[in-house]
C-alpha cells in the first residue's frame, strides 16, 4: 500500500475497517507499518485468528490515519487514507470435511398400469385409474 504520501500527520497509527459486502459484519482493528522504506511503501502484516478473524467475501475497506494508537472507532480517527476492495479466501485444504452415513429406505409401490387424466374447463382434473373415475 502507499499510505505515508497521503498522510497528512506525522508518525500515524493506521486504522483498517473492512466491511463484508454481503452479511455488513464490520470489523476494525489497528496494525503497526512494518515496511523498511515507508516513503515508498507500507506493510502491514494480518494473521488470521489472531489479529482479525475474517469470513470468506468481499469486503469494502477503509484505512484511516490517526494520532491514537487505540482508537478503533472509523468516525473518531483523523483522516481517511485509501479506500477500496478486498477479497478473502479459505484455503480448501484447511476447511473441516465431514463424514455422514446416509440410512435410506425405498419403498415399492404398486402403480396401475394405466392412468388417464383430462383437464376439465372448470380447472378439475379427471383422473381415470384401470376402471375408476375420481374427480380431483
Amino acid at each position: 500500500m502507499t499510505l505515508t504520501e497521503k498522510t497528512t500527520i506525522s508518525n500515524p497509527y493506521y486504522l483498517f475497517s473492512l466491511k463484508h459486502r454481503l452479511t455488513a459484519v464490520e470489523y476494525n482493528f489497528l496494525l503497526t507499518d512494518t515496511s523498511s522504506y515507508k516513503e515508498r511503501y507500507n506493510e502491514f502484516a494480518i494473521t488470521e485468528g489472531a489479529t482479525v478473524t475474517l469470513d470468506a467475501g468481499e469486503y469494502l475497506y477503509r484505512i484511516y490515519a490517526q494520532s491514537s494508537s487505540s482508537n478503533t472507532n472509523p468516525e473518531l480517527a483523523d483522516e481517511l487514507v485509501e479506500e477500496g476492495i478486498v477479497k478473502v479466501d479459505f484455503d480448501p485444504t484447511a476447511a473441516t470435511q465431514y463424514t455422514v452415513e446416509l440410512n435410506e429406505k425405498i419403498y415399492e409401490i404398486e402403480a396401475p398400469e394405466t392412468i388417464a387424466y383430462l383437464l376439465l374447463e372448470s380447472g378439475d382434473f379427471l383422473l381415470q385409474e384401470d376402471d375408476s373415475k375420481i374427480l380431483l
